[in-house]
């Protein structure tokens, strides 16, 4: 009985540490936290901060069942649903400022998609604007589709 409760021990020890050691979330994961804090810094302060706020709160377990606080089932990064909800509510003023690559709603939507690279994002989006917004007519769901093929051209700007 020792035995099998010293195994259980090891194995409640090296297995999360073996989880949380791959993939490209920063230390404290996703859920709450991660939005708040830890995809804008990755200082050991921001990431404590995050960890406390998804330990505290109980919200990464809902992050990864739901998919959403920057949870997906295989632990990767996906836009977060306030960032979809931003651009959303935001799309006419996102419009806007992304062609003119600089302004406080592209700032806020690229701090959303979780860059700590605000400047080269609002570049980016100044440059690839005509393939971001090809049309006036452009919904929310188009623009996220461009920007997901955008990004995976640039994964240096979520890193």
């Amino acid at each position: 009985m020792k035995k099998i409760l010293a195994v259980s021990f090891v194995l409640a020890l090296a297995v999360p540490a073996s989880v949380f050691a791959k993939g490209s979330h920063t230390m404290a994961g996703c859920g709450l936290g991660y939005v708040l804090f830890g995809n804008q810094n990755n200082s050991q302060i921001m990431q404590v901060f995050a960890a406390t706020t998804n330990g505290t709160c109980g919200n990464q377990t809902f992050g990864i069942t739901s998919g959403t606080s920057g949870c997906t089932e295989d632990g990767a990064v996906k836009f977060v649903k306030e960032a979809e909800v931003f651009a959303e509510v935001n799309l006419d003023s996102l419009r806007r400022e992304m062609a003119a690559g600089e302004g406080e709603y592209a700032r806020a939507f690229a701090s959303l998609l979780g860059t700590t690279k605000v400047p080269q994002m609002l570049k980016l989006f100044h440059d690839e604007y005509a393939s971001l917004f090809p049309s006036s007519k452009t919904t929310t769901a188009e623009l996220l589709d461009s920007l997901k093929v955008t990004l995976a051209a640039h994964p240096e700007l979520l890193s």
